[in-house]
């Protein structure tokens, strides 16, 4: 990017480099703020952009060598250290970044329509930073000025002077083709915002229209300029050839897919991010958060051992403690109060001792997960029935307690789950602005967020996942870090 030719520089970097890298920065804010109204969480625009944007350039690059294969390239020259990368076609750019964000849609399972709509305003943006880099660059200009006098008292003095061009004043196309995107942006904006009938997909069908009409504008000028600029096979301009094929491509998209595509308003999309978004996030801690099975099974058939030592408990009664409060399984057992509370502080006094990274130990993606989420503003709690000293200790294992603003265990509960409970207390300390969503493995959890009136979310890594089902939560994940793809940042 910093190897043209030809071009004014600041400080050895050349302004053609700024404007584009400038356009690059805007697009992206522009695609962050309405993405986050699409319900486009940003980590997916942020990666998406450093994948599509080396290889746009690399596609605007063979773009523009395969219609001037006559100029002697060289490995060398292709790669910009013979001579410098002088020759960027615009259109072979997008036409690659379009392919590789419909890919990139596909494979993280982001609706390509909706992807495309936040792209589309964004891409005319970029490409009028990128004509002002032309207009440094002294390129793609028009034929030559007839009345010299108007074309100065119209235009600031910056731009008269830089079109003064092999001994002529020149049309500054750049500028024309700037003037007409930006009006395309503003009616891309003003669309999205105003027009009801407006469906997902429809922006990108309006940028292909109205930016294939402006390139037929801008290049017909230029191909009167008498440079050897305009791409050509044969007899045919093949800038033109491809705008009027973007304006025919964007006219059969927004028929077709009325036909065969998903429709969707576009602003009933937004609304229903608007009711569905989630500010706050509450989480079960044993099967969810920690994997702590193998020391709960060991607690029990260490208790067991004792008070019941010729009893042996199946892998179905051990699956089965998940979830109930201790009382709650030992009441399966007897019927004697004493005797219970002598096998509940055993097992509590063995637990405590073995807490400890033998025995427990976070699932995949949950430190990851949880300081992304704390550093996107939202609330994070813990609802637990365990009582909170052995939440902590649990936490605390993995310096995960410093993510979470409140904590609430068992023991500060006088109704356990599937009461609501613990969730109504721990909203009214975060007091939500949005939606609450509770995050849970077992079926009991499922049902207190339910019973609490917020969402749920079931993760399917939990052996009670097809039990948890039944309850139709409102979302289920396969990992925790899927998290991060049902949340509106």
């Amino acid at each position: 990017m910093f190897l043209f030719e030809a071009g004014m520089s600041i400080f050895g970097i050349r302004l053609y480099a700024i404007c584009i890298l400038t356009g690059i920065i805007v697009g992206v804010f522009m695609m962050l703020r309405e993405g986050k109204r699409l319900g486009i969480y940003s980590d997916f625009i942020y990666y998406g952009v450093i994948l599509a944007v080396p290889l746009a350039i690399v596609g605007a690059r063979i773009w523009y060598i395969l219609f001037n294969l006559d100029e002697g390239w060289t490995f060398a020259k292709i790669i910009g250290l013979d001579g410098g990368i002088s020759g960027l076609a615009i259109q072979g750019g997008i036409i690659v970044a379009i392919l590789v964000v419909y890919f990139w849609s596909r494979a993280k399972k982001v609706s390509f329509y909706k992807v495309i709509d936040i792209m589309a305003p964004a891409l005319l943006t970029a490409q009028i930073f990128g004509r002002w880099g032309n207009f440094f660059n002294k390129e793609l200009y028009g034929p030559v000025i007839q009345n010299v006098s108007v074309f100065q008292a119209l235009l600031p003095k910056f731009i008269t002077e830089n079109m003064y061009i092999a001994g002529a004043y020149r049309h500054p196309t750049f500028l024309y083709e700037g003037m007409l995107n930006l009006i395309g942006v503003v009616g891309l904006l003003i669309i999205r915002r105003k027009l009801k009938k407006l469906e997902s997909g429809d922006l990108m069908g309006g940028y292909l229209i109205w930016y294939g009409i402006v390139r037929c504008i801008t290049e017909t000028l230029r191909s009167k300029s008498g440079a050897n600029e305009v791409l050509m096979v044969g007899p045919i301009k093949v800038s033109i050839l491809v705008s009027i094929i973007f304006i025919v491509c964007g006219i059969a998209f927004l028929i077709i897919k009325r036909f065969f595509g998903k429709r969707e308003l576009y602003q009933d999309i937004i609304e229903n991010v608007k009711m569905n978004k989630i500010d706050t996030i509450l989480f079960d801690l044993d099967g969810t958060v920690l994997n702590t099975k193998r020391l709960i099974d060991q607690s029990f058939i260490h208790t067991f051992a004792k008070f019941y030592p010729d009893y042996k408990l199946t892998d179905e009664e051990l699956d089965s403690f998940f979830g109930p409060t201790l009382r709650e399984t030992f009441c399966r057992y007897s019927n004697d109060e004493k005797q219970i509370q002598e096998m509940m502080d055993y097992y509590k006094e063995f637990n405590v001792k073995n807490h400890t990274k033998e025995y427990v130990e976070p699932y995949d993606g949950v430190k990851d997960t949880l300081k992304f989420l704390k550093k996107k503003g939202y609330k994070l709690g813990i609802v637990s029935s365990k009582r909170k000293e052995i939440i902590l200790l649990g936490l605390d294992l993995y310096d995960l307690t410093q993510y979470f603003e409140v904590i609430i265990g068992g023991d500060e509960v006088e109704h356990p789950k599937p009461a609501p409970e613990g969730i109504n207390k721990a909203i009214e300390v975060l007091k939500p602005k949005y939606n609450v969503l509770y995050v849970g493995d077992n079926p009991s959890d499922i049902q207190t967020g339910i019973n609490a009136n917020v969402k749920t979310c079931d993760v399917m890594y939990s052996p009670k996942f097809e039990e948890c089902e039944k309850l139709n939560p409102t979302y289920c994940i396969s990992s925790f870090s899927s998290l991060i793809k049902i949340l509106v940042e």
